[in-house]
């Protein structure tokens, strides 16, 4: 799967301090905002039902009384700062303006308002730009560099935030800094463009019901057709894609598809992205770095250099790579049976020989087992299977409003004594201009406000597969398990205790924050979860049939290689990029790569990574994490295996040593804390079946 979660920033310049708009004011604009984890008398938390510029104007009177207040702790005289008065003034002025402008900037990936949607796009922008000049005042910085607590929390803000200015440069002189900030600005500027060109892309192929045999009555049920009536206009969006690629029995169609999915606004991104790849080639040369790779490294990472991270992946390319070769090998004998002149297998056969293959040895066919898992049903299981884990329950808010009809929200509240802690939303259906994968995003951060804790407020945005043909919406497996992940982010988002906005929720260490919710993908592959999830959508009694299961199970392991041979070629196309020095051949790299890990022909032409959103979304050198957190993440799941997958107990101590805690403390020394023991790698080898591993501790390099 390509994107399991997709973590945006604001701007990737600060979000180690306090723009984590993941999966990402003044108190009188927040009121207007309806924000500040409670709803309004209409049932908002966060409003979007905005007036044609009004959206733009409450983003501008944020940011401006921001800037006012940034200004009035600059003019604090020498004898009269504290910490109070600077560093907590600071954090407070950065809490308060997140908590108006990220439900703001969120309009930009869900909002069905193509107006506000732009305007949500501009908001996000001049964010980025707001951001970007806050950590490079040098007064402001230098004011807060000075101060000094004996209070273990404070002191980690204060690392923290420092960390947050010297990234933008403010150890360097005053010219480069301004270069700095200048560049910075660029970047962010480019990286929002190139995202909002994903969000509107709408890129379709047509084929007549014949090109597309092997597809079912409920896919083509839900396409739209040509004028003529006499084609289907096909979508690039997951679910459309996935669906073709998986069953349309013409290679040349799902060449077609290939095609066009790797060319997704290819010209325009393409140039944003081998722009921004300089611009940020110029940004580590005038930070003192070799490499865009070992400035991102150098902070708020477990791996602090390129030379660990490709140590890392090449380390895994070498144990992984036989295994990969024999998963192409096997499909390509699979080809053979029906059409033995076949001498290779392609990339658009990948999918399909995959998915074929799976059915005829296993007996397992998608659109079966779909049949046993209705979204709603699974939603409320996986809630339930949440609460045991973590001693919380969830409630549908009634008459909530939102931005879309089929948008609800939730408030959990902690089992022992009936707590509010916070909410989040569910925005599941695909519709135009919508954001295209799934993410969770954190729209009012959790923090401490005077004697009380603001409750966070997030939300879950993918796109499962449309009611059609009748029948409500269904899941495939591998949607189930991506449901499972992503509300493991929410979990990470909403369940935080941390006392500071920018170190609470999932504003972790960035090659660690993917490790809570890989962990609880595990869950999915379990025989007593699984039966618990299911029920068919005509009749909820009837559960996926014994023999399914078991042979879903037993196939978990089926083309593994493969997965983690495109997870790692993805991984390596980023850090190649951000190693490189001079002009960046992104479509060259992607392709050469693509050629070396999975030993088969790229797309002829594909520009692969204009799509790719994790280069301008904050990911990037940063999509090793996906690997390295795993690492983590199945050490953590070996725990819950020896004590029982849903014990309560050990479900608590995670909630209170890892997903309450945030950035309070390092990830390696929450690790350690959670598992009696320094972190190790053997249980990430066995999954993979690879053995002779050597061990290695929680903040070293795991592979």
């Amino acid at each position: 799967m390509e994107i399991r979660s997709y973590s945006t920033a604001l701007t990737a310049v600060v979000c180690v301090v306090v723009l984590s708009f993941v999966m990402a004011s003044c108190a009188s604009e927040s009121k207007k905002a309806g924000t500040g984890g409670q709803p309004s008398a209409s049932g908002d938390l966060i409003r979007s039902d905005f007036a044609s510029g009004e959206l733009t104007k409450l983003c501008e009177n944020s940011l401006n009384a921001a800037q006012a207040r940034i200004e009035a702790i600059e003019k604090i005289p020498a004898a009269q700062r504290t910490f109070q008065n600077t560093v907590l003034e600071f954090e407070k002025t950065l809490a308060d303006t997140w908590d108006v402008v990220q439900p703001l900037t969120f309009m930009k990936y869900v909002s069905p308002d193509k107006d506000i949607n732009k305007e949500g796009a501009v908001c996000e922008e001049k964010v980025g730009e707001f951001s970007v000049k806050a950590f490079g005042r040098r007064e402001l910085y230098n004011a807060i560099k000075d101060q000094k607590s004996s209070v273990a929390a404070e002191h980690r803000l204060l690392v923290k935030m420092l960390e947050g200015f010297e990234a933008n440069g403010l150890k360097l002189a005053n010219d480069k800094l301004a270069q700095v900030t200048a560049l910075f600005v660029k970047l962010n500027n480019l990286q929002n463009t190139f995202s909002a060109n994903n969000n509107n892309d709408n890129t379709t192929i047509e084929a007549t019901k014949e090109e597309l045999e092997g597809t079912n009555d409920d896919f083509l049920s839900r396409l739209k057709k040509t004028p003529d009536n006499q084609r289907y206009i096909v979508t690039t969006k997951v679910t459309d894609y996935t669906d073709l690629m998986q069953n349309a029995k013409s290679e040349q169609t799902r060449k077609r598809m290939a095609v066009a999915y790797a060319n997704r606004q290819g010209i325009e991104n393409t140039k944003l992205l081998e722009e921004a790849l300089q611009v940020r080639q110029q940004i580590a040369s005038l930070m003192g770095f070799k490499t865009w790779a070992d400035y991102q490294l150098s902070r708020n990472r477990m791996a602090k250099d390129s030379k660990t991270v490709m140590d890392f992946l090449y380390g895994l390319k070498d144990k992984l790579s036989q295994r990969n070769k024999d998963d192409i090998a096997q499909l390509l004998t699979y080809k053979k049976t029906y059409d033995p002149k076949a001498t290779a297998v392609q990339m658009w056969d990948i999918n399909y020989l995959g998915y074929q293959l799976k059915k005829r040895d296993f007996q397992l066919d998608n659109e079966m087992i779909k049949e046993y898992f209705p979204s709603d049903r699974v939603v409320q299981e996986m809630f339930k299977i949440y609460s045991t884990l973590f001693g919380v329950r969830y409630e549908e808010v009634a008459g909530a409003h939102s931005w879309n009809s089929d948008v609800k929200l939730y408030k959990i509240i902690d089992m022992k004594d009936d707590r509010l802690i916070g909410y989040f939303y569910t925005d599941f259906i695909p519709r135009q201009g919508k954001y295209s994968h799934f993410a969770a995003f954190t729209l009012i951060s959790g923090r401490m406000m005077g004697k009380e804790y603001n409750q966070p407020v997030s939300a879950i945005v993918g796109n499962f597969s449309p009611p059609s043909n009748g029948k409500p919406s269904l899941l495939s497996h591998d949607q189930v398990t991506t449901l499972f992940h992503e509300f493991g982010h929410i979990m990470h988002q909403t369940l935080t205790k941390g006392p500071y906005a920018s170190l609470s929720g999932s504003n972790t260490a960035q090659d660690f924050v993917e490790a809570p919710s890989q962990m609880l993908e595990n869950w999915v592959w379990e025989e007593k979860i699984l039966d618990r999830l299911s029920g068919h959508y005509q009749d909820a009694s009837k559960k996926l049939p014994k023999s399914v299961l078991t042979k879903m199970i037993q196939a978990r392991d089926f083309q593994q290689g493969y997965h983690y041979s495109r997870q790692l070629m993805l991984a390596l196309t980023d850090m190649t990029y951000h190693t490189s020095t001079g002009p960046v051949d992104t479509a060259a790299i992607y392709d050469s790569l693509f050629k070396d890990v999975i030993g088969v022909d790229p797309v002829p032409g594909g520009h692969f990574a204009a799509s790719f959103g994790h280069l301008m979304g904050g990911y990037d050198a940063g999509y090793y994490g996906y690997l390295w957190s795993e690492v983590y993440a199945q050490d953590m799941y070996s725990t819950f295996q020896a004590a029982g997958i849903l014990d309560s107990a050990t479900g608590d101590r995670y909630r209170r040593t890892i997903l309450e805690q945030g950035n309070m403390e390092d990830s390696g020394e929450l690790l350690t804390k959670f598992l009696g023991r320094p972190s190790n790698n053997e249980a990430f080898l066995k999954k993979l079946h690879i053995s002779n591993a050597k061990k290695v501790k929680a903040t070293k390099n795991p592979g």
